[in-house]
């Protein structure tokens, strides 16, 4: 009962995330540069990037909702992300970087916190490893 479990609390954060994020997308973007820069006021965002992490936010809740292919497949896009997160941290951080700052050059990654991409993407490996074995265990897949 346990092991069916883990798969509804994941797939619960990531609804509830995409929740957060789709309704404040302002903070968490906010709250994101102020964890991970140090000179968060340095660059100036994007225009359209507020709206495009709204629209992540609201495809993590439709996904979490509608569970089945469609949470599957945003397991598997974070699986790969994470793997090339894990892999590759500083070119993952210096490639979104340019997608969503004007003066992407300016910015100035933490101390530690490179390191912390890597273990974030180490986990979202794991995820989504998890949850295609647990797909495979119950024929889902």
């Amino acid at each position: 009962m346990a092991g069916l479990e883990r798969p509804h609390m994941a797939r619960s954060l990531f609804g509830l995330l995409g929740a957060v994020v789709a309704l404040f997308p302002a903070g968490a973007r906010g709250a994101y540069e102020a964890i991970a820069l140090e000179n968060p006021g340095a660059v100036e965002p994007k225009p359209w990037l507020d709206a495009g992490i709204r629209a992540e936010g609201i495809l993590y809740v439709l996904a979490s909702v509608a569970g089945g292919r469609a949470y599957a497949w945003l397991l598997n896009v974070a699986g790969v992300a994470g793997a090339l997160a894990a892999l590759f941290p500083r070119q993952y951080l210096e490639t979104g970087a340019t997608l969503a700052y004007e003066d992407a050059d300016a910015l100035e990654w933490r101390e530690g916190f490179v390191t912390a991409v890597r273990g974030i993407g180490v986990l979202l490996v794991l995820l989504a490893l998890g949850a295609r074995r647990t797909r495979s265990d119950h024929g889902d897949d």
